[in-house]
């Protein structure tokens, strides 16, 4: 059987982390779910105080790489007709200080290549109010950087295929309704 694959991306407090529960409750076994690298190895100790260029590239290789592992070990394991993704590989190439190019060029990898190892792409934008967005204890942006992060995700995934873009909105269900919609068609 093969597996699709799809990633959910955009800027922080976009909803994904609810996206992929209410997605997993509602199509039980036939996903599976890959947990966001980022989150995965900033919450279990790499070091984020230091913002200077030699940092954010380390961070953002180790992030590349775990992303490629995470993904593998997901389709290698899984029943599932779906694995869906929380980010995917070419999301570091926003953060990269030397630009996207570069950040491909440094992974080995082309965003070509990138874009190709997913069959869909949903995006959801950052809430556009100040009462909706959450910070935690992974993320350090403030609303106004959120933002800016998640139009530049927009810009680098615009050649994908098979992209659906949910706008920024405080309504969640509306949201929820149009990625479950979404999922059905990729399932069948």
């Amino acid at each position: 059987m093969t597996k699709k694959k799809i990633v959910l991306t955009g800027g922080p407090s976009g909803g994904k982390t609810t996206a992929l529960s209410i997605l997993k409750e509602t199509f039980g076994n036939q996903i599976a779910l890959v947990q966001e690298a980022a989150t995965l190895i900033y919450s279990g100790g790499f070091p984020r105080t230091d913002n200077s260029p030699v940092h954010i590239e380390h961070a953002q290789r180790i992030i590349f790489y775990t992303v490629h592992q995470l993904e593998h070990l997901a389709e290698v394991t899984s029943d599932a007709k779906l694995i869906v993704c929380d980010r995917g590989s070419i999301d570091g190439a926003v953060y990269w200080p030397k630009g996207p190019e570069d950040f491909f060029a440094a992974m080995g990898s082309t965003l070509e290549a990138e874009l190709a190892r997913y069959d869909g792409v949903i995006h959801l934008s950052p809430p556009p109010e100040k009462d909706y967005y959450q910070a935690t204890n992974v993320r350090t942006e403030t609303m106004e950087q959120a933002f800016e992060i998640d139009d530049k995700i927009l810009k680098i995934w615009e050649k994908h295929p098979n992209r659906l873009v949910i706008p920024r909105s405080k309504h969640y269900f509306e949201k929820a309704e149009i990625i479950k919609n979404f999922v059905e068609q990729l399932l069948h």
